[in-house]
């Protein structure tokens, strides 16, 4: 911005002497005499300069932001990512559940019955967005039996649903239906959540047993699969036993084997051929000798392409270990069944209080029937177990070993007694189960040479049963249960069958009184706007000054 002033004689009378802040041209009496030059102020010119390259500087960072903004959004499309931040992982799916989704072929529609002032809506909600984050086959309805009356009833005419009123609030019998096709499997309350009783005297509070995710992958696999599986479960030998009452009891590992769809049938081993029906024979600890008869019964369906599962524990009698009867024909396939008690002497792998009896197996081998486990670094807890070899030559491989300080102890009277005389037995990594499948030889070719008859089945040999002992799949911090998923998934053929284990959280309520209600609304209503205010204020006051 440019003023005029006078330069000549009277300059200084006609500039004020100063008293205006802004020099301005005056005329006293006549005009004088002189001439009138322009002076430009002080940072005006440049300020009338900034003021276009403000405006630049201001459209470049909305067009910038707009940028990024876009580029966030096209990112985070492309590489979709969900975080889990609940104590115990409650809504992270397990690798077998990822693995029957990334398999999933077929479009699977999923009814929830459900309000949404239900318990277990918001924990349901949770889930069936990391389901549909996986695959796109997954779409999934809501339907409030309340809000939704008309569509409800049809469904439930549909589905044979019945319903009941808890106060004002409509619940449905079956809270979660899924279908495929024609095929449609209903998932009930139980299912999803239940108390676990025996832990209502626990110094954390007692906990809920959350099997939504098992029984919602259950379901999309029964509607997706074929037919039920059956594993049948030999009897007659002191095996244990479906429906048995104590130690010896299958029901814990029968009801497993019900969530991945398979269903467990006693079979007791005489001389009848096992039933083409059974997919696997379980052979679960028997306490007596198998004889050469009932030994080729299981030899015969084995080679017929049928599948078992030997769980062997140590049996004493007279200080001496009893015989299986399979020593003979597991040899044939390369397999040592020990004649030895095991026992660690890992302080690490011990339990404290079970020196000998109880201990941890962390050293796992690389077969797929156990590369999850060693992958995600879990544990096996085994008690009073044999040990189970490979022959030299053998292709068989080992699933699990002790660690470096156990032995294999032959002397059972040593294993009784450390004290005992002898020559202590060296340690070393003892093995302690195997799996066997049959590998067809290579022609001159390279090729493998067609064999005539069925392919002959898969074979697991493991030391010792009390891993499968209902308090041992329970526990989520060992990795038994996955060792039974992964066993009868790889047996039956069927990798694709899974097991979740339970997750476990405490049950803890919300309890509000009156005064904590006024309380919370004091804040909501006037503390939280009148922060908004005051920091609105002191930017206003900020960019004034």
């Amino acid at each position: 911005m440019c003023v005029f002033e006078h330069v000549g004689p009277h300059a200084e009378l006609l500039q004020g002497r100063g008293r205006h802040t802004v020099p301005r041209v005056r005329f006293l009496g006549r005009r004088p005499r002189g001439r009138l030059e322009c002076r430009c102020l002080e940072g005006e010119e440049d300020r009338v300069s900034a003021q276009p390259r403000t405006r630049l500087n201001l459209v470049l960072t909305v067009v910038l932001g707009l940028v990024v903004a876009i580029l966030v959004n096209y990112l985070s499309a492309r590489h979709y990512k969900r975080w889990d931040w609940t104590t115990h992982g409650l809504f992270t799916l397990s690798d077998r559940s990822h693995q029957a989704l990334r398999e999933l072929e077929q479009d699977v529609q999923i009814y929830v019955f459900l309000g949404r002032d239900e318990q277990d809506f918001a924990d349901i909600e949770t889930l069936l967005e990391e389901y549909k984050a996986v695959t796109d086959n997954i779409t999934v309805e809501w339907v409030d039996p309340d809000r939704d009356r008309a569509r409800y009833q049809a469904l439930a005419d549909k589905f044979g649903i019945d319903s009941w009123l808890a106060g004002d609030v409509t619940l449905s019998q079956v809270p979660v239906v899924v279908t495929s096709g024609d095929r449609k499997w209903k998932v009930e309350r139980h299912q999803l959540i239940v108390e676990d009783f025996e832990t209502f005297d626990d110094a954390g509070g007692h906990k809920l047993d959350l099997q939504s995710e098992r029984a919602l992958t259950g379901a999309i696999l029964e509607v997706t699969t074929g037919e039920p599986t059956k594993v049948c479960v030999s009897a007659g030998h002191g095996e244990w036993e479906v429906g048995a009452y104590g130690d010896r009891s299958l029901d814990a590992v029968a009801r497993e084997l019900e969530w991945e769809k398979i269903e467990v049938e006693p079979f007791e081993v005489r001389t009848d051929d096992v039933p083409e029906s059974c997919d696997a024979l379980f052979v679960i600890s028997p306490q007596r000798l198998f004889s050469a008869e009932e030994v080729a019964v299981v030899d015969r369906y084995l080679a017929s392409g049928g599948n078992v599962l030997l769980a062997f524990d140590p049996v004493l009698k007279k200080e001496a270990l009893t015989p299986t009867g399979f020593e003979a024909s597991l040899a044939e396939r390369g397999i040592l069944v020990g004649g030895d008690l095991v026992i660690e002497n890992e302080p690490a792998q011990q339990l404290p209080g079970n020196p000998g009896d109880l201990f941890l197996v962390t050293n796992h081998g690389t077969h797929r029937l156990v590369d999850t486990i060693r992958k995600r670094g879990g544990g096996i807890l085994l008690a009073v177990a044999r040990s189970v070899d490979v022959a030299g030559g053998s292709e068989t491989e080992v699933l699990f070993r002790t660690s470096l300080n156990a032995v294999a102890e032959t002397d059972i009277s040593r294993a009784i007694d450390p004290n005992a005389k002898g020559e202590p037995t060296p340690p070393s990594a003892v093995p302690l189960a195997v799996a066997w499948e049959y590998i067809p030889p290579l022609g001159d070719d390279l090729t493998p040479v067609k064999i005539e008859g069925p392919t002959p089945g898969r074979l697991m040999v493991v030391g010792d049963s009390d891993w499968m002992s209902p308090e041992l799949l329970d526990n989520p911090q060992l990795s038994n249960i996955d060792l039974l998923s992964s066993t009868a998934g790889w047996l039956t053929q069927r990798e694709a069958l899974i097991n979740i284990a339970p997750r476990k959280t405490n049950a803890r309520a919300v309890i509000m009184s009156d005064a904590d209600l006024q309380n919370l609304l004091f804040r909501v209503v006037v503390m939280l706007p009148l922060a908004a205010f005051i920091a609105g204020f002191g930017v206003w006051w900020s960019r004034r000054s």
